[in-house]
This record gives C-alpha cells, structure tokens and sequence, in this order.
C-alpha cells in the first residue's frame, strides 16, 4: 500500500478544506470532530494490523506497534472502553467483542498509569454478563456502567449535522480522558456493517431516531462529534451474515486492527466483506465530512505476525 500524502497532512487538509467554516462560527476545535491528538500515535503508521491466534496477543501487538498503551494513557488519566457486548454468544460466533481482549486491554491501560478504567454500554446487563464481558473486565481491576438511564447522557450540538442536529451521548465518554473503542467486525441488517462508527450507537441514548431518520448519515454525523483516542478492531472472528445478533456465516482471520481514526479502521475492515468504502453510506458521508480517509491505498498500513 502506498501512502501518497501523510495522515497528518490529510487531516490538516480536512481541517481546512471540510471543517472550517463550521469551525470559525462554532469555535470549536478538530477534536470535536472525532480527530486523535496528533501526537498520541506513531506517525509512521497509521493502520497496524496484527494476526495470530490469540486475540489478546493481538489486540496488544497491534496498539504496540502504534506506539504502545502509553503513548495513548498517561499517568492519572481516566480511561473509558466501549466493546461491543450486545448478546450472550460466544466468541467464535462474532457477535461481542472478544472478552480477552477486553481484558488484556483493561489490564495494559492500568499498567500505562490510569486512575481508573470503565467500560461502558447501552445494552442489557444479562448479556454483558452472559457473554462473559464484565467478568473480563473486573478480572482486570476495571468496572462496568450499563449506560440505562437518561440522567448518564449529555446533549452535543452536532454542529455538521444535517440530519442529527443534536444527540445526547454519555457523559462519561465526553469527559473521558482517554476513549478506546473496541468493536467486533459484523454485518448489519440495517447499516450494512457494524464497525467502530457504528458501535457508537452503544454510547448514545436514542437509537430508534437513528434507525427512524437516515440511519447512514446519523451514524456518520455522530462520529463527528466523538474524539477517538484509539479504535481496536476485533476481526479475529468476523460474522458476514445475519447480524448483528447471528447466528450467520463466520469467517476466522484471526486479526485485530488498530488505529486512532475511525474512517480508516472501518474501510481497512471491510476487506473481509469485499465490499468498497464508498458503497457503505456512512464511511463515505464520514469521509466526506472530513472524519478520516476511506481510501486505504493512501494510508501507511503495517500487518504482521503477533
């Protein structure tokens, strides 16, 4: 894969060219807009993509060659994780996010030096706790919030929306110091697919507006007003059909993928469904809003052995 402009040019760029009269009369800075520090990744590489058979082997070979869990969790810092926990399946069926991964992710950002680690859903808590996501978490010293009520949600102006003017997103991811989006590689009835944009559906609280509306363009819009800190994909087990909940066709290729900007992980994903980035709704309308780049032949990719 070449990289034809470097990742940190193209957000400039974006910055620029998509965002700035929304900037200038709203005020508000690229990290409103879904966009990392630029200084918390290696700018070498802006996808790593590690395969073995051990999905927590890879999940923390894929963030190490980013730089490592330090470069993204500082000292003090509180750490919040969305998974994908929405149903009590197991692992090899690709509906939850693999819960070793979870837990070795947990693990790593306490050993970088946070305060404190939570994971958090808007989903049931008997699946969380069937699919064996909480008891992975709390191995790792972490604590779950099942994200059920109103009062655990802020409103954010979505100053780009067009369809979503305005969204209440969970409080605790807002005022996270660091946000880790940990999603599982599936299809989507509804969305198509459901990569790290849409496993934000997780962190908002009306998901029937967006199913109700252009469920495309409000997941694309959203992602605009979330700041990624890092995105681990679980693509160890990947489910093609019947999603989000399965039973469905599942295919092993034994990968995580990680990265710090949401366009790029998810278009990077779809290669297990050999389907383009421009014919997902909302990777492209993110894309176009100046999110990330879908065209992976203009990133700088390293895969490799965990």
């Amino acid at each position: 894969m070449t990289n034809e402009f470097t990742r940190r040019e193209f957000l400039k760029r974006s910055a620029v060219l998509g965002a700035g009269t929304a900037l200038a009369s709203t005020g508000l800075t690229g990290a409103a807009f879904g966009m990392p520090r630029l200084d918390s990744y290696n700018p070498g590489i802006d996808l790593a993509i590690a395969r073995g058979p051990s999905p927590a082997d890879n999940a923390l070979a894929a963030v190490d060659a980013l730089g490592g869990f330090r470069k993204f969790v500082k000292k003090g810092d509180r750490v919040v994780i969305k998974p994908n926990p929405i149903g009590s399946s197991p692992p090899e069926m690709a509906v939850n996010t693999h819960p070793d991964m979870v837990e070795a992710v947990v693990r790593e950002c306490y050993r970088a030096g946070a305060a404190e680690v939570l994971a958090v859903s808007n989903d049931q808590r008997n699946s969380i706790e069937g699919n064996g996501t909480l008891a992975a978490v709390e191995r790792a010293g972490g604590k779950f919030k099942v994200l059920n009520d109103v009062s655990m949600y802020r409103e954010v102006v979505i100053p780009r929306g067009r369809v979503l003017r305005r969204d209440l997103f969970a409080i605790d991811v807002l005022e996270a110091d660091v946000f880790i989006n940990m999603p599982i590689a599936k299809h989507h009835a509804g969305a198509r697919v459901t990569f790290s944009m849409k496993n934000l559906m997780g962190i908002n609280w009306d998901r029937i507006f967006y199913h109700r509306s252009d469920l495309q363009r409000c997941i694309a819009e959203a992602a605009t007003a979330i700041k990624h800190s890092l995105i681990i994909m679980d693509a160890n087990h990947v489910l093609l059909t019947n999603g989000p909940a399965g039973p469905g066709r599942v295919l092993d290729p034994q990968r995580v993928i990680a990265g710090v900007n949401p366009v790029a992980v998810d278009a990077a994903t779809l290669q297990f469904f050999r389907q383009k980035p421009e014919d997902i709704g909302h990777i492209r309308i993110a894309h176009e809003l100046g999110v990330g780049e879908m065209d992976v032949d203009k990133l700088k990719v390293k895969e490799f052995d965990a």
